[in-house]
């Protein structure tokens, strides 16, 4: 570039600053007397409503023109519903943001669905969550062993929610016969569904228990057999499910894709196309939010993790995943999560 050109470039900087902080000004007075929406993909009693209300209870003081914050559930499809509102329904203009149901993001490289994880405008996430497979104290499933020998029923919503994507996997990758029945609306009502006998237990994150059931913990009502994702210190002595895979095998691979989902965790986002000052409000705000000291007491009454992350981080996490998929590793996990081996 010439030095004449330099004070063209200039003020064509300056210009491009002072309409982007005209924008950002004019954002700032969209928020006031509005109500901004936080979508929970599922039903209420279980930890991602329990997230949803953290995240509503303080983000608001964050956004300029303190607009009212309120919860919109929207469960079904495991998670996959709300991720399809949210790319094509929901309002762009920063009004709408949505909780992540960990397994969405990666399920449709598998099976086809109205919605792009990796287009989305990822605010953050508050948590990675470890998961676990849990059997009821009452079932004859204490380890990975008993899990192989005969049935096992476990519950969840639905086909793309994790509650199903792990327990496929390991019984491909294991040879564990577990049975997953779907259509429970929340982590809560499938709790209720181990209570009542219905199932012998579920594919959940442990402070998915923690947060919602911690006397099943204190009380000894549940028998962790695996985790899986981020490890957990209180779940020391429990296998995890990486160490049972050999290095280096298809199976690895399958699962460093699916791990992803749990590596991201509890992470928020806004539609495609958000409009773009509001979305700057939005990233600016729930970056404060994360780092309020109330934020953290909240959470901890909730006796849920706290392991935050930038939107940069957990776009960067999703965009390696999806570029590392090797077209075998897709293949094959495409063929366990749709029971076509074929595919």
């Amino acid at each position: 570039m010439s030095t004449r050109a330099l004070p063209i470039a200039a003020g064509s900087l300056a210009l491009a600053s002072m309409l982007a902080v005209g924008g950002i000004a004019k954002s700032a007075d969209f928020y006031k007397g509005k109500t901004v929406v936080v979508q929970v993909p599922s039903g209420s009693g279980g930890t991602f409503h329990v997230y949803c209300q953290i995240v509503a209870g303080q983000i608001g003081k964050h956004i300029p023109g303190k607009p009212k914050v309120i919860i919109q559930n929207l469960p079904g499809a495991g998670g996959a519903k709300s991720a399809s509102y949210m790319m094509n329904v929901a309002p762009k203009n920063g009004s709408y943001i949505a909780m992540v149901a960990p397994g969405v993001i990666t399920d449709p490289l598998v099976r086809k669905h109205k919605y792009d994880a990796r287009k989305f405008a990822w605010l953050g996430s508050v948590a990675a969550r470890p998961f676990t497979i849990a059997m009821w104290h009452t079932a004859p499933f204490k380890t990975v062993d008993d899990l192989k020998k005969a049935q096992s029923t476990l519950g969840t919503s639905g086909v793309a929610s994790s509650g199903f994507i792990i327990p496929a996997f390991i019984n491909a990758a294991l040879g564990t016969k577990m049975k997953v029945i779907t259509g429970y609306k929340s982590g809560g009502e499938t709790n209720f569904a181990i209570e009542r006998g219905e199932i012998q237990g579920r594919g959940n994150f442990y402070s998915g228990f923690t947060g919602v059931r911690p006397d099943w913990i204190k009380d000894k009502k549940l028998t962790f057999v695996l985790g899986i994702g981020p490890r957990h210190p209180e779940l020391k002595g429990v296998p995890h499910l990486r160490d049972l895979l050999p290095a280096g095998s298809v199976e690895a691979k399958m699962y460093d894709l699916i791990e992803v989902n749990f590596n991201v965790g509890q992470a928020f986002y806004a539609p495609s196309d958000t409009n773009a000052a509001n979305l700057e409000i939005l990233r600016t705000a729930f970056a404060a939010m994360l780092k309020d000291p109330e934020l953290v007491k909240d959470i901890d009454k909730r006796r849920v993790e706290y392991s935050p992350q930038s939107y940069q981080q957990v776009e960067k996490q999703i965009d390696d995943a999806f570029k590392s998929a090797e077209p075998e590793v897709v293949r094959r996990l495409k063929g366990v999560m749709t029971g076509k081996k074929g595919a």
